[in-house]
């Protein structure tokens, strides 16, 4: 093997990788479940999935992986594949927040603006400082100081407490 086959070799190496990095799969539940999996993870660096039902949440936060979504999601984390879930409105005053926001995963709505599900028992205005749009959902429990109240409505960031 000469140097000049070599050297395109290792461009195209690089070039295949360069545009993986860029490549996102947008799924639904439904697709997730039957995709191929090993297939999936070599063509794209990130998944995005559609519109998560609540019973996949619950597995997904208690590392369940009877559903074979919940086993691929967890699968596509262990492979370092980003992962975004795009959550209906309604789900996000039940979702299980503390859980879920252990989890390496990225939230969005339905529309695609940002979720932030917080999972200290204060939220405070460094929280809040850096977001600029999207959704803050908080447990219950969790204190909202004044000074992130203002700083979200600044930003324009809607606060969900749950119930």
């Amino acid at each position: 093997m000469n140097g000049e086959t070599l050297q395109r070799i290792v461009e195209e190496i690089v070039s295949r990788l360069h545009r993986r990095a860029q490549s996102t799969a947008t799924l639904s539940v439904t697709q997730l479940r039957d995709a191929d999996c090993p297939a999936l993870f070599c063509q794209y660096a990130s998944l995005r999935i559609l519109l998560v039902d609540l019973p996949l949440l619950s597995q997904l936060a208690d590392a369940e992986t009877d559903d074979a979504a919940a086993r691929k999601i967890h699968d596509a984390l262990a492979f370092g594949i980003r992962v975004q879930l795009s959550l209906h409105s309604q789900l996000l005053p039940v979702i299980p927040v503390k859980k879920l926001a252990r989890l390496p995963l990225v939230f969005t709505d339905e529309h695609g603006l940002p979720l932030v599900l917080h999972a200290g028992s204060v939220l405070s205005y460094r929280d809040v400082a850096l977001l600029s749009r999207g959704r803050v959902v908080v447990h219950r429990k969790c204190i909202v100081t004044a000074m992130a109240r203002d700083a979200a409505n600044a930003r324009n960031i809607q606060l969900i407490k749950q119930e």
